[in-house]
């Protein structure tokens, strides 16, 4: 298998499968399934960039080497799961994890990196990750209270040998002692992470070297020095996995590139016993709870649409903050929410690709496209006959899915990503 191979993952429910399928074809694309993950896909023709697809520019898409989605799968959180993913950016598995988790669960994703964690909100806005908050920290140093998560994503900073047919030069710049504080930080994190596990919880750490110092000794750093257990992790179909370099470690895998995606590392590990996580009694949300009943909200916006939570304001932003997030961050953590439009003197706009806010079947308003190029057109900067004069913000669709709002000028449909 070629190991430059160009994977992505659809970003739908199962029923909006064949129409996202049917975008990217008449755009020219070619694909076939991937076996380890119903979602996942090997492109087979690209006619131009797939970022600049109609089906990538609405987040119905997300392009992610196959191995770089093993993680979240590993862990498989469950529906109506709480997750926290310690080292987030650019957001790719903690994309996955909120598909995985749904609609009742939620995800905490930390980043210390200020360019990093604006990379990481940008991506979880374009897949609609809604189920999800974030916060610029070093994982190492997060206030959040002992015992409190029952599931945990650890992929911290690597070397990144896995990655030589992108970043050939990744063995030269991380070589002998170099690595050390590399090392020194994937110990510190996994400390951590004990720490914040509750008893009978789960983190799945991963990497993509295949240095053994950051991927099997750190994994016998876990079990003998933390206090871990390991957990044995199922074999993906269609991947070539390795034997570890470590003996006594036949649970992990160690994914070889040979095989097609990155080379990689992931171990499963728990933390002994079995306790409920530990709920802090405070929370201090950022910002102030907006009162929708004096608020002017558009029709075409279906607040029902989102989970359970509420809408604060803050800085002008109508962030929508998760239940869990309410109910389990502590008063001590800085965080923020999730984007879901603008406020402006008790006028609510929503983002163009808020999409979490349309109701499943369109109103009397909506712009429903039936044609992949009207959309394509659209994106241009072309605009579209409307059926009667009107204002926007007005739901988008491409037949019965969901796509985001577009602006309405008198008998136009026109398209603002602002």
């Amino acid at each position: 298998m070629n190991t430059d191979l160009r994977t992505f993952r659809l970003v739908c429910s199962p029923k909006d499968v064949e129409v996202v399928e049917e975008l990217l074809r008449a755009q020219g694309f070619e694909f076939r399934p991937e076996p380890f993950y119903s979602m996942a896909r090997i492109l087979e023709k690209e006619p131009f960039p797939l970022g600049e697809s109609v089906a990538a520019r609405f987040g119905r898409i997300y392009i992610q080497d196959r191995s770089s989605m093993l993680p979240p799968l590993m862990l498989a959180p469950e529906e109506g799961d709480v997750v926290l993913d310690m080292c987030a950016a650019p957001g790719s598995k903690t994309g996955l994890l909120a598909r995985l988790v749904g609609r009742d669960g939620f995800v905490l994703a930390s980043e210390p990196s200020s360019d990093r964690l604006a990379l990481l909100r940008q991506n979880l806005r374009k897949v609609q990750a809604v189920n999800t908050a974030t916060v610029h920290y070093e994982s190492q140093k997060l206030p959040l209270p002992s015992s409190s998560w029952k599931t945990i994503q650890l992929d911290p900073p690597c070397s990144g040998w896995g990655t030589l047919n992108k970043n050939p030069k990744a063995m030269e710049v991380w070589k002998g002692e170099k690595t050390i504080p590399l090392v020194n930080l994937q110990r510190k994190l996994l400390g951590k992470a004990y720490e914040l596990l509750a008893p009978g919880g789960r983190l799945v750490y991963s990497t993509c070297t295949t240095n053994v110092q950051e991927n099997e000794e750190q994994t016998r750093f876990a079990t003998e020095e933390l206090g871990f257990e390991m957990f044995d992790l199922p074999r993906p179909e269609g991947f070539t996995i390795a034997d570890p370099l470590l003996p006594n470690m036949d649970g992990v895998l160690r994914v070889d590139g040979s095989g097609g995606g990155q080379g990689f590392y992931l171990c499963g590990l728990r933390k002994p016993g079995d306790e409920e996580a530990q709920i802090p009694d405070t929370c201090n949300p950022p910002g102030k709870k907006v009162n929708l009943k004096k608020t002017e909200i558009p029709g075409s916006v279906d607040l029902s649409a989102l989970p359970e939570g509420e809408i604060y304001e803050f800085k002008g932003k109508a962030m929508f903050l998760n239940k869990h997030a309410l109910e389990r961050l502590p008063k001590e953590l800085r965080w923020q929410g999730f984007h879901i439009g603008k406020l402006n003197r008790d006028k609510f706009k929503p983002d163009p690709f808020a999409r979490c806010l349309l109701p499943e079947k369109p109103d009397s308003s909506a712009l429903v496209i039936e044609k992949p190029q009207d959309i394509a057109n659209l994106l241009a900067g072309q605009s579209l006959p409307a059926p009667a004069k009107g204002k926007g913000p007005v739901g988008l669709y491409y037949k019965d899915m969901l796509l985001g709002f577009t602006g309405k000028k008198g008998t136009r449909f026109i398209w603002t990503d602002k």
